[in-house]
């Protein structure tokens, strides 16, 4: 029997014109971008890992699971900093690390090796959500002990 998921994303904002008290927005407009979607899934895996400074940790091991053709294989990623609010703490995400180097190089490099590649960086509470074709690993780093990362795993189903 098939297994549905059903993210749903809204972004909203005043236009920039509105007085401070009311949260002027960043365009000449005000904004309401909606997207929703049904997505098919079947495995589910899910986790609370906490993320060391200076340690690249495989999250996800691409090679663990089948890639296929774009759109027919693969999962759904949602990842979140559930770490204490922090002004400076954050969590890094990226593919492939090629060492032990940290992810929070100033050039965008997670390592050393070649396809060594910072994706996203998380502040505290801040999430993403991505399709994931089981092509690359997924790696994460903090730039403080202890920062705490939730992820859900929806593996996409037929």
């Amino acid at each position: 029997m098939p297994q549905y998921i059903k993210p749903t994303l809204s972004i909203t904002s005043n236009k920039n014109s509105v007085p401070t008290a009311q949260s002027p927005g960043p365009l000449s407009i005000a904004l309401s971008l909606n997207c929703t979607d049904t997505l098919s899934v079947d495995n589910v895996q899910s986790e609370i890992v906490t993320v060391s400074d200076g340690s690249p940790t495989k999250l996800l091991d691409g090679s663990n699971y089948t890639p296929g053709v774009g759109g027919t294989a693969g999962a759904f990623l949602f990842l979140k900093n559930v770490s204490a609010a922090h002004a400076t703490n954050v969590i890094y995400v990226g593919t492939d690390t090629g060492s032990a180097d940290d992810l929070d190089d100033n050039t965008g490099s997670l390592g050393t090796g070649a396809d060594s590649k910072r994706l996203a960086t998380l502040k505290a509470g801040e999430f993403m959500f991505l399709p994931y074709d089981y092509c690359v690993d997924i790696n994460v780093d903090s730039n403080a002990a202890s920062q705490t990362l939730e992820y859900w795993l929806f593996d996409r189903g037929a």
